[in-house]
């Protein structure tokens, strides 16, 4: 995912996504990347890479020719306050860990996923595990706020996790994983 990409209408077709987009002072403030076009031509709406954002991730492309991600090691689900009075939950917010990665960073720190088998009307999840309502102080309430949290820190970071597991309250300190690449 792009942390809060620029949308902009300036002209992005094959060949020059990966270019700067300036502002009106000349000052590169994005990179380039995509169009949101069915033809492949610009149909007058582009994304950019926030500048911020590309340099966060120089120093690895340049040393390691990749961008290594940090990655808790959990698939979650999003509670919200009615889901959350269904399965009686403390809060009603946050995201449910359903699964937690073999050898990943959430299992070497302890963290748990569901056990318990339910369905969300008729997509199986598991239940029963740990509920993270935020992360280094920051409340998590969707994938979204995951995704932020993450995108500010880098693989071998520590960070501390604050779950309900049951009714109890508790800080678990993980040290973040790598991302594997998806394909």
């Amino acid at each position: 995912t792009i942390d809060e990409a620029i949308q902009t209408d300036a002209a992005i077709n094959p060949g020059n996504s990966g270019g700067p987009l300036m502002n009106g002072h000349g000052e590169v403030i994005g990179i380039n990347t995509m169009i949101l076009s069915s033809v492949g031509q610009n149909a007058g709406i582009g994304f950019a890479i926030p500048i911020n954002t590309a340099k966060a991730v120089l120093n690895d492309l340049v040393t390691l020719g990749r961008v290594r991600r940090p990655a808790l090691g959990v698939s979650t689900i999003p509670i919200g306050p009615e889901l959350a009075e269904q399965i009686g939950l403390p809060v009603d917010f946050g995201l449910l860990i359903v699964k937690v990665s073999p050898g990943g960073a959430a299992e070497h720190a302890g963290l748990r996923g569901g056990t318990e088998r339910a369905y969300l009307g008729n997509i199986p999840i598991m239940l029963g595990g740990d509920l993270i309502v935020a992360i280094d102080g920051e409340n998590i309430q969707d994938q979204q706020d995951l995704a932020q949290v993450m995108n500010a820190h880098r693989a071998g970071d520590t960070v501390k996790v604050t779950v309900y597991r049951g009714k109890q309250k508790m800080d678990v300190t993980v040290t973040l994983g790598e991302a594997r690449e998806q394909v």
